[in-house]
């Protein structure tokens, strides 16, 4: 069976556990000669599951082990906890934009029934937690786990200490993200690469670039080695402060140390490149990164026809728009917004809204910001008939 799980083949496995339970529960006669199910064979199934993103699968069959009396361990319920709170947050966030509250409530609840069970949680149950905790903005209860989990022996980790950072910085307590930080090595610990990412990912968020770039020189001076997306966070908070010359030089280090550049590197610069008004130099470089076969995405798109709008170049923004649609790309609403809010600026109210007709035939539901341009636009040109339609159909 984990030999099947390993293969890829989960069906298989899911079928042959089907085959053994049927015959161990209903061919009593040669259940001395069979394989019974046992918790190593659930938990090897519950974890290709939860891994193949299949969690209310994973939850079913710990519903039947205890129908069966087949005890879950401590593997049973890390697995569970973890997926809820990871694959299925995933899920959520990407479709929805929305809390994860209701999976915490059934990881909660898993956590309960491990201890009325006799089960103890250990490091890995407790960082889960913590870390879904944290991602929800949920930073008081996470410490609430801390204490819990310190209280019953069993000590945090580093990662444990990321994941409380990280939540730190979600709800802009910068300073106790810091402190932690700098007390990591009073709890017996070595911050690592990790820990370093959050903190330079954090400040460049909250416009400390200064800080972050010293902590980018303190990994060096460490030999720790950023990694592409350590690079990502400085360029990003670099381009966001308007300091597009010290970028350059990241770019090339990065390529010297063999972490190259990337889409999401480029991204950042194009758009610090449009919002400093050099829309020509965007241009150039995105022809440059799509010689070297690094593939634009949509977003790339999106910052070069916004860069275009804003910078009075609406019919370049056209052209490049058009010539997406040609190319068969996928659009998504927010480019679809930003073209609508390049013709509301300019005072092409008409057009505007034929393309806001065109994104809900072309199945792209529009979102708030899209509904607020093109009203916003509709009330100060004194179109007050079309906002009444508008507004109330």
């Amino acid at each position: 069976m984990k030999g099947l799980c390993l293969n890829g083949e989960v069906r298989k496995a899911l079928y042959f556990h089907d085959h053994v339970i049927a015959k161990g529960f209903h061919l009593n006669h040669i259940e001395r000669l069979l394989v019974k199910p046992d918790v190593v064979m659930y938990n090897t199934i519950i974890d290709i599951l939860c891994k193949d993103k299949l969690v209310s699968d994973g939850c079913d069959l710990y519903s039947e082990m205890i129908d069966k009396k087949i005890y879950p361990d401590v593997v049973t319920y890390n697995t569970l906890i973890y997926s809820l709170l990871n694959f299925v947050y995933i899920k959520i966030r990407k479709e929805y934009g929305f809390s994860i509250l209701g999976q915490m409530k059934e990881a909660v609840g898993l956590l309960n029934q491990m201890t009325s069970k006799t089960v103890t949680p250990n490091i890995r149950t407790f960082t889960t937690l913590v870390d879904g905790l944290c991602k929800d903005g949920e930073v008081k209860k996470a410490r609430n786990v801390l204490a819990i989990m310190i209280k019953q022996r069993v000590e945090p980790n580093i990662v444990t200490y990321n994941s409380l950072m990280d939540g730190y910085f979600l709800v802009k307590e910068v300073n106790k993200a810091k402190q932690l930080f700098n007390t990591i090595s009073l709890r017996g610990m070595t911050p690592n690469v990790r820990s370093y990412k959050v903190m330079i990912n954090g400040l460049c968020k909250n416009k400390m670039v200064d800080e972050a770039a010293n902590l980018f020189k303190e990994m060096h001076s460490k030999n720790m080695v950023p990694d592409t997306v350590a690079y990502n966070s400085l360029i990003d908070g670099l381009c966001k402060s308007r300091r597009i010359y010290d970028v350059w030089d990241f770019i090339g280090e990065m390529h010297d140390r063999g972490q190259p550049a990337n889409i999401i590197t480029y991204n950042s610069l194009l758009d610090g490149l449009c919002k400093n008004h050099q829309v020509d130099k965007a241009i150039t470089l995105l022809t440059k990164i799509k010689n070297q076969g690094i593939r634009p995405n949509i977003y790339t798109y999106t910052i070069l026809v916004d860069g275009l709008c804003k910078n009075g170049r609406l019919r370049d923004a056209q052209e490049v728009y058009q010539d997406l649609l040609n190319k068969g790309y996928q659009l998504d609403a927010r480019i679809y917004t930003v073209m609508i809010n390049g013709l509301c600026k300019e005072g092409f109210l008409d057009e505007a809204l034929s393309l806001l007709s065109k994104m809900e035939d072309n199945k792209c539901t529009p979102d708030g910001v899209t509904y607020e341009i093109t009203i916003r636009a509709l009330f100060e040109s004194d179109r007050n008939e079309i906002l009444y339609i508008f507004i109330f159909l």
